[in-house]
C-alpha cells in the first residue's frame, strides 16, 4: 500500500513539474545554401626528371666486404675443427 501512494504521489509530482517547465522557443529558418564556388583549373603536370646513373662501391666497402667474407670462411673452418676434435676426444692446439 506504502508502494502504491509514493508511485501515485511521483506521478502526480512529475506531472506538476512539467506542467509548469516554459514551452520552447519555436526553431529558427534555416538559411538558405549559398552556391558553391567552381573549382580552379588544374595546373599541367611537370615531367619527371631523369634518373642518375647508380655509383660503383667505393673500394673501401668493397674491401670491408670481403675481409668479412673472409672471416666468416675462417670462422666455419674452426667451428667444423673444433666440432671434429669434440666427437674425437682431441684437445684443440
Amino acid at each position: 500500500m506504502n508502494k502504491l501512494l509514493a508511485a501515485l504521489v511521483a506521478t502526480a509530482f512529475s506531472t506538476g513539474a512539467f506542467a509548469q517547465a516554459t514551452p520552447a522557443t519555436p526553431a529558427t529558418p534555416a538559411t538558405p545554401a549559398t552556391p558553391a564556388t567552381p573549382a580552379t583549373p588544374a595546373a599541367p603536370a611537370t615531367p619527371a626528371t631523369a634518373a642518375t646513373a647508380a655509383t660503383p662501391a667505393a673500394p673501401a666497402a668493397q674491401q670491408t666486404r670481403q675481409a668479412r667474407q673472409e672471416k666468416a670462411q675462417v670462422h666455419k673452418k674452426t667451428k667444423s675443427t673444433k666440432t671434429k676434435h669434440a666427437r674425437t676426444g682431441k684437445q684443440g692446439g
